[in-house]
C-alpha cells in the first residue's frame, strides 16, 4: 500500500512540473492541470509496476516512476493543446 501511495505522490509532482513548464509557454488552463495531475499519477503508478529497474525508495523503482509520470503527462498535455484546444504547440 505504501508503494502505491508513494508512486501516486511522485506522479502528482511530475504532473505539476509538466504543467509548470506548459504554463510558461501557454495560458493557464484548469483542464490541463487536472489532466496532468491525474495522468502523471497514472503514469508513475504504471511505470513502477511495468519496469523493474533502478534504485528503490519506499517500495517503488525511482527511474520508471519518474519517467512514467513525466512522459504520460507530457503526452496528455500535448494532445490536449494540439487536438482539443486546436492551438499551435511550440
Amino acid at each position: 500500500m505504501l508503494s502505491i501511495i508513494t508512486a501516486v505522490i511522485v506522479g502528482l509532482v511530475m504532473g505539476a512540473i509538466v504543467y509548470g513548464a506548459d504554463r510558461l509557454i501557454h495560458t493557464k488552463s484548469f483542464v490541463v492541470l487536472g489532466c496532468d495531475l491525474v495522468f502523471g499519477a497514472l503514469g508513475a503508478y504504471s511505470g513502477t509496476y511495468l519496469v523493474n529497474y533502478g534504485p528503490h525508495l519506499l517500495g517503488v523503482d525511482i527511474l520508471p516512476t519518474l519517467a512514467g509520470g513525466i512522459v504520460l503527462s507530457f503526452v496528455v498535455t500535448y494532445a490536449l493543446r494540439r487536438f482539443v484546444f486546436k492551438k499551435a504547440v511550440a
